[in-house]
């Protein structure tokens, strides 16, 4: 059960990751803009272990940003909106009652 509840937090902080990166592209600059430290950091090692799936699936794409070379733009592509937006409507990745639920058996 340990096992599932940590999958399920795994999938739960890439729905996050990719929840932040939709709201920034319908509402704002369609990209992130981040120091390469911070999005390259391992410290929190859960979260750049979520990024690097992201990326390798291709729901994100990491650019360098013109004029600036210690910064990235991080942004949801196409297939990570999709992937996205079919999730939430199918009630995956919908908050953290997902994990709950099952860490309460």
């Amino acid at each position: 059960m340990e096992l599932e509840i940590a999958i399920r937090e795994r999938i739960q902080e890439r729905y996050d990751i990719l929840h932040e990166l939709y709201d920034i592209w319908f509402t704002e600059n369609p990209a992130h803009i981040t120091t390469k430290d911070r999005f390259y950091q391992q410290t929190h090692i859960e979260k750049h272990r979520a990024f690097t799936y992201l990326l390798d699936k291709g729901y994100i794409v990491v650019t360098p940003v013109e004029n600036e070379p210690e910064q990235v733009a991080v942004c949801i592509t196409v297939d990570g909106i999709d992937f996205f937006e079919q999730g939430r409507l199918e009630g995956k990745g919908n908050g953290w009652s997902i994990v709950t639920e099952y860490s309460d058996e």
